[in-house]
């Protein structure tokens, strides 16, 4: 088996204090202790708490695409992989909220700084990227017979499950919002919704 590099450990470290603690009540030095590491070598591979941030986003991103591409399959239809990425957040939020604190985390911090903004935003279009290219195709939009574009749709989609995500995350005892994301379907139901 192969050893986690020191980096590694500080990523995985820095993940789980601001899940468990939130960026702005998190100290590098209790990062430090929790790797295992001395304090200097978060800024020996990071630079400071910022560099941190932005390594921890980083990972952010991998891990949620890496849960997308688990999920969905090329036999998939549109509308099949509609369902799947409201499963996904279903799953995760049951599964592993601490993806979802760390994200919101990074999206409230995102509002101020420049840096993560940028890394936030590319999070957040790859997101949207794939949920045009895979769920608002030619086919469903021809289906759905709507003016809007597949981009202003897939907007719509992906804002209703991170919405309702949120929610999940203030009540997580609520069962009901989990519940709710399936009515997202609803946008991909053909005649049950009109949209114009």
């Amino acid at each position: 088996m192969l050893e986690v590099s020191q980096q590694e450990k500080i990523l995985d470290a820095a993940y789980a204090v601001i899940a468990r603690e939130g960026y702005t009540r998190t100290s590098l030095r209790q990062i430090a202790q929790e790797a295992g590491v001395a304090v200097s070598q978060i800024s020996y591979h990071f630079k400071n708490k910022q560099g941190l941030l932005l390594a921890v986003a980083r990972r952010v991103a991998n891990k949620y695409f890496a849960y997308m591409q688990s999920y969905l399959k090329p036999e998939m239809s549109p509308r099949q992989k509609g369902e799947c990425f409201i499963r996904l957040y279903q799953e995760v939020l049951e599964n592993d909220p601490d993806l979802f604190r760390v994200l919101y985390d990074l999206v409230g911090l995102a509002l101020w700084s420049d840096p993560l903004r940028g890394q936030v935003r590319e999070i957040f279009a790859g997101v949207l990227d794939q949920i045009t290219a895979e769920v608002f195709t030619k086919e469903i939009m021809g289906e759905l017979g709507t003016t809007y574009s597949p981009e202003t749709l897939a907007s719509l989609f992906f804002s209703g499950i991170f919405g309702i995500a949120v929610q999940s995350l203030l009540n997580p005892g609520n069962k009901i919002i989990t519940e709710s994301l399936d009515a997202l379907n609803v946008i991909l139901k053909v005649g049950e919704v009109k949209l114009t």
